[in-house]
């Protein structure tokens, strides 16, 4: 079974550091078949961890969480409100799960070290996954990371 899972490409997370991944994402959606597609939708609010430590209020509104990207009728929205997908995500019945989104120095990393802890190969799609951060991690180090934490078959 291949699996999809598109992490927070939400409008509030889109800058120019990251916008050509609305056009990416949606070619690969287009050009390639997915058995599942998870879509993971990031609700931030006052009271959470991200204004408690960080002073960040991002994402509170409806607005910004609405998708920037186009995504399959079939695709099954996980809501979260922390850098991991919800607890009760299993893999979608696949021991191999294809990553794609923003941010893959927060959400995507943690999104892909959690599947590997649960024994699911996770593949990162590179030219579909981007930053936010105007300060990102240098994406040749994530790229060396990947790889040694999750293996040589993790960057595709």
């Amino acid at each position: 079974m291949k699996t999809l899972i598109i992490v927070d490409m939400q409008k509030g997370f889109i800058t120019k550091n990251n916008e050509f991944l609305v056009k990416n994402i949606e070619s690969l959606l287009k050009n390639n078949k997915f058995d599942k597609v998870y879509a993971t939708k990031f609700v931030n609010n006052l009271n959470s961890q991200y204004v408690k430590f960080l002073n960040w209020s991002k994402m509170c509104d409806a607005k910004s969480q609405e998708f920037a990207v186009t995504l399959p009728d079939t695709a099954v929205i996980l809501e979260k409100t922390s850098y991991a997908l919800p607890t009760e995500f299993v893999g979608g019945g696949t021991k191999e799960v294809f990553l794609c989104g923003t941010d893959y120095d927060a959400c995507l990393l943690a999104i892909a070290y959690q599947l590997f802890d649960k024994g699911i190969q996770p593949r990162i799609i590179l030219d579909c996954t981007g930053s936010a951060s105007n300060s990102p991690l240098d994406k040749n180090e994530f790229i060396k990371l990947c790889r040694r934490n999750f293996g040589e078959k993790s960057i595709v």
